[in-house]
């Protein structure tokens, strides 16, 4: 006669140990879950609260820059005297006027009249042949082939290199002078800057003496630059205070204008100037 064997409950702690497991694995996932929902609330939240305040604070437009102007051209410094032929190194220009409209139209008020302006955060991209920098531009020697190139020559009047920040002084009423960074505080004077490509070509050689040596875009052409080759854009960011303490910034990215490949016009033709003018075509935005 066969015995039964029953056994009750045999694998009840077994059963029990995967039971709890499932239970903390459940629960850390849970905690997990949880976790991940009150940060992406609070991620949104936070979100959400910039936004709302960068749109209080940017309603109306109180500053934007509606007009750009451009004056691009060649120079070059002389390695030898002159004689059948000329030793230069070359380097292009572009004379910058950035015209920025506090929209005074109907009445000049602590808002849109300004205390500080500065230019920082200057960047450029890569050129085949030159090194870029960026100068202060006295308006009254705007498109004039007039900035020294060499480091270690003494610098003039009508022009200041930024390294890494330009301050402008803010001048409420009076003369400029316009040999330093200073400006009205009604923006009704222009920024004006100078991009410099140094070394395109260092010891040229032209020997072509049929004709005048003219110092402007057209030696780029007599010495065979491809544009292409120089073409460059620079960005920088302005920022300005206000009478009101509210501080604004733009972040400008320029271009270097070359040619118009619409109406053939170049800067081998000795200069080549570009306007750029529409409403708002670059906006202040309010930071605080």
């Amino acid at each position: 006669m066969k015995k039964n064997v029953v056994v009750i409950d045999g694998n009840k702690s077994e059963k029990m140990r995967t039971k709890s497991v499932i239970a903390i694995v459940l629960i850390v996932l849970a905690i997990f879950l949880l976790y991940n929902v009150v940060l992406i609330y609070v991620i949104n939240k936070n979100f959400a609260d910039e936004v709302s305040e960068f749109y209080r604070f940017n309603a109306n437009t109180i500053f934007s820059i509606d007009k750009i102007f451009f004056y691009s051209s060649a120079g070059a410094t002389e390695n030898a005297e002159k004689r059948a032929i000329w030793n230069l190194d070359l380097y292009q220009y572009t004379d910058i006027a950035i015209y920025i409209n506090n929209k005074s139209d109907d009445k000049l008020t602590n808002e849109n009249s300004i205390k500080e302006l500065y230019i920082d955060n200057i960047k450029f991209g890569n050129v085949q042949y030159g090194t870029p920098s960026l100068y202060y531009k006295n308006i009254n020697e705007f498109g004039k082939c007039i900035i020294k190139v060499d480091e270690d020559s003494e610098s003039d009047e009508t022009t200041q290199s930024i390294s890494d920040k330009l301050d402008y002084l803010i001048v409420n009423d009076g003369e400029l002078d316009y040999s330093k960074p200073q400006m009205y505080a009604d923006c009704s004077s222009p920024i004006t800057l100078e991009y410099v490509n140094k070394d395109i070509k260092e010891n040229q050689i032209i020997s072509d003496i049929s004709q005048n040596l003219t110092y402007n875009g057209s030696l780029l052409r007599q010495s065979s630059i491809i544009l292409s080759t120089i073409e460059n854009y620079v960005s920088f960011t302005i920022h300005l205070t206000n009478q009101y303490d509210q501080k604004f910034i733009a972040n400008v990215y320029l271009d270097i204008p070359l040619e118009d490949t619409i109406t053939g016009e170049t800067i081998y033709d000795g200069s080549f100037t570009k306007t750029i003018e529409k409403d708002n075509y670059i906006k202040f935005y309010r930071s605080e």
